[in-house]
């Protein structure tokens, strides 16, 4: 079973969006599998991969809300901003001290920071977006 789960409630009404979300949600579940085994290589390679394709995500979501012309870009590039210094610091502490980072601390963290970004702030530019050709696309 998974620890998160993709609903359609969490539709930002984008495909390609949707579907960077829903590989994030599998990021965070891969960490949850990994509890039962050796979790502390995982967190390092779950973060890791967290990192680089959150920053992928961010680059692509904001192509898309210029071209929308979403009002709201600018704050919701200093969220996109916070966000990333967030998991730098965490993937930092862990980096200078495993023990610093437990599995159960990043998975809360995790799921709390994707869920809390995609129904506080993404799901406010779907009317914006719906409908609109996706970044990539082109």
């Amino acid at each position: 079973m998974a620890y998160l789960e993709w609903t359609d409630n969490l539709s930002v009404g984008v495909t390609r969006m949707d579907d960077h979300h829903k590989k994030l949600i599998a990021l965070i579940n891969m960490l949850f599998d990994a509890m039962s085994g050796d979790a502390t290589r995982t967190v390092d390679t779950v973060l890791n991969d967290l990192l680089d394709y959150t920053r992928y995500h961010f680059g692509e979501e904001e192509k898309l809300l210029a071209a929308c012309n979403y009002p709201d870009l600018e704050a919701h590039q200093g969220v996109h901003r916070s966000m990333v210094k967030e998991v730098l610091d965490m993937r930092q502490r862990y980096a200078d001290n495993p023990a610093s980072v437990t599995p159960n601390e990043a998975l809360d963290f995790l799921s709390k920071w994707l869920m809390r970004h995609i129904i506080g702030k993404d799901l406010r530019y779907r009317t914006y977006a719906e409908g609109h050709q996706d970044p990539g696309t082109a």
